[in-house]
């Protein structure tokens, strides 16, 4: 299973999610982590997420992702595979 069809079969549930924390007036964020061949999520806020990352050169470009996503009035997804990360924004 690839990560974009496990962000399809739980979309619903992502979504429920994901409109909780904008009710509480948040920009939610979706990390995703790779683990044993399956899919790990988790939904939280924008803030939380950026928090916990150091503001360094080696995370300005994920930084910068995040921000243009929420820019443009997306969610963005950010996916662990093994050493790498990279951003999408979740689907419609």
């Amino acid at each position: 299973m690839t990560v974009e069809e496990y962000l399809r079969q739980n979309q619903e549930s992502i979504t429920e999610q994901c409109f909780a924390i904008a009710d509480n007036g948040s920009k939610a964020i979706i990390t995703i982590k790779e683990d044993s061949g399956n899919y790990v999520h988790r939904v939280s806020t924008v803030e939380k997420f950026t928090d916990t990352l150091p503001d360094n050169k080696f995370f300005k470009k994920m930084r910068d992702g995040i921000t243009n996503a929420v820019l443009n009035k997306v969610i963005p997804v950010v996916i662990f595979e093994g050493q790498k990360a990279r951003i999408i924004s979740f689907p419609d």
